[in-house]
């Protein structure tokens, strides 16, 4: 193992755990380069590097401004993520590690959200106008993300969508029990503050051409995601009755929902499979029962997603794969199973092996297909479709970003991609090279010992929900956390990262002790010199 002298020497940088947030500042003003920064595992697993740490820490202070403006440094739509994030940050948490539950970093997201002032709406100064006009396609979270990042370096953006509002799958696709129409239109008028331009019913492909927005604008980032549902493929799937989950959704979402009795069955194990069910539920659904070729405990869907439907009086049955969809004159009548042995091959491929003797026949009065998204192939994206490090396509100014660069993702994942393709829109409009430095991760440790002896001995916090009241009740089911209850949850938090000394240089120039906003660090030096 190779040791560092300069590590063994003493380290005079004094940290405040009390008051520090791991904001980074100190170790940004190290002119020396003397300052690291113990990354924390929840801000290590964020795709967009929100420092959860810290907001989490103004929380347990009192400090809710403050935390709220913390999260919107890098997630500018906190009303979203609050209620919709996958998470990783939580399944990165050390006290998960430690005690099973991790500290409800979405929950206390969603909090600093929902105690804003609903009036304001909150927006950074932008930079310059630099003159330079860049277009987004696709106003989904990752054409979101894109925009804003442009608007706030000085650039014009137009976003276009195919539909007549703005939103992506976030308005189409996601329940109104889950993110209220209202939550997400103040999001958005955030982008309109900042001067977004917004043309709907312009598809790509069919209203607007790649050829000409590459020709009319000086940056293109294409963001159309994954629109088209995919098919079983198996008989019957044509048959009355029959719908596909994206396709439902957007219905309810439109205000033509159908009409739901009887019996429901939900191929699928995702959180759009529970969101159809759900949807079934208040749609007039009697029982609602959920297949998938997973077993309970490896069904794709997160774990909270899967108690909420639980809760709701959905019905999980795993390990089961459909072989036909069973109609009389057209219209279905019930689904056949066959039992899945297992999903994945000694590789790790996706490749179901099933029992082909052991059978079952669900009755169904309507069978909703909810097996996942995928590309238009007619739009450009997919693998290989541009440079993996900056999301830069054959045609110079055009820029990939969300599910049309990947695949079916999730929310923050689609963010994140949206942020990598912005800046390198950024950088081509203002003729900086596209890869520089992109691959450097700052200042920062991502190994260190953690202390756990910060945290409260709390049990998470149980967020409260509204019960499910019949056919019609599209309320959310999610509610936020009181005040209370979010200060006793950010107690739980080790507050694991902070700044040190690595390599023992600081010549006493101070700037770091001087620009820290929580006062947290001291500059140990002599009396006499200070």
């Amino acid at each position: 193992m190779r040791i560092n002298l300069l590590e063994a020497l003493s380290d005079n940088i004094v940290v405040n755990k009390d008051k520090c947030t791991a904001c980074g500042v100190c170790v940004d003003t190290c002119i020396l380069d003397n300052l690291r920064l113990k990354l924390a595992p929840c801000r290590q697993a964020c795709p967009l590097g929100v420092n959860c740490q810290g907001y989490v820490q103004l929380i347990l202070r009192g400090e809710d401004q403050a935390g709220l403006e913390m999260v919107e440094r890098e997630l500018p739509f906190p009303g979203i993520l609050g209620r919709l994030c996958s998470a990783q940050c939580e399944a990165g948490c050390q006290r998960k590690k430690e005690t099973g539950e991790a500290v409800a970093i979405r929950a206390l997201k969603r909090y600093l959200s929902d105690a804003a002032d609903a009036g304001e709406v909150r927006v950074p100064d932008k930079e310059p106008a630099s003159g330079k006009r860049c277009a987004v396609v696709g106003s989904g979270p990752a054409g979101m993300l894109a925009a804003w990042d442009l608007l706030v370096k000085g650039h014009a953006v137009t976003v276009f969508d195919s539909e007549p509002e703005p939103g992506g799958m976030l308005r189409w696709a996601v329940p109104s029990f889950r993110l209220p129409s209202e939550v997400l239109s103040a999001e958005w008028a955030k982008l309109q503050a900042l001067g977004v331009q917004f043309k709907g019913n312009a598809a790509l492909g069919r209203d607007i051409s790649l050829e000409e927005l590459s020709r009319d604008y000086d940056a293109v980032v294409v963001a159309v995601g994954c629109p088209r549902p995919k098919r079983l493929g198996i008989d019957g799937e044509d048959a009355q009755g029959v719908s596909h989950a994206l396709e439902l959704l957007k219905a309810v979402r439109s205000g033509r929902p159908p009409q739901m009795s009887g019996s429901v069955v939900v191929v699928g194990g995702g959180e759009v499979a529970l969101d159809a069910a759900q949807s079934a539920l208040r749609l007039g659904a009697e029982t609602v029962t959920v297949v998938s070729l997973e077993d309970r405990q490896g069904m794709p869907a997160s774990p909270d997603a899967l108690a909420l439907a639980e809760a709701e009086d959905v019905v999980l049955d795993g390990s089961w794969g459909p072989t036909r969809i069973v109609s009389e004159g057209g219209v279905v009548t019930g689904l056949e199973l066959k039992r899945c042995l297992g999903v994945l091959d000694e590789q790790g491929n996706f490749a179901p092996s099933f029992d082909e003797c052991s059978l079952k026949t669900m009755e169904a009065d309507a069978v909703i297909v909810a097996i996942g998204q995928e590309r238009d192939a007619a739009l450009p994206g997919g693998p290989g479709s541009c440079d993996p490090r900056t999301l830069q396509t054959p045609v110079a100014n055009v820029f990939l970003a969300g599910d049309a660069l990947s695949g079916p993702s999730t929310i923050v994942e689609a963010m994140a991609s949206g942020r990598r393709a912005a800046e390198s829109a950024h950088r081509l409009v203002a003729g900086q090279h596209l890869s520089y430095g992109r691959d450097y991760p700052g200042p920062v440790e991502t190994e260190f010992d953690i202390d756990t002896s910060r945290g409260s001995d709390a049990g998470r916090v149980a967020t409260p929900l509204h019960r499910l009241a019949g056919a019609g009740d599209f309320a959310e089911v999610e509610l936020g956390l009181s005040a209370e209850q979010a200060r006793v949850e950010a107690g739980r938090c080790y507050s694991c990262g902070a700044p040190f000394g690595k390599y023992r240089t600081c010549w006493f120039c101070l700037p770091c002790e001087v620009e820290c906003p929580q006062e947290a660090l001291w500059v140990d030096i002599p009396y006499l010199l200070r």
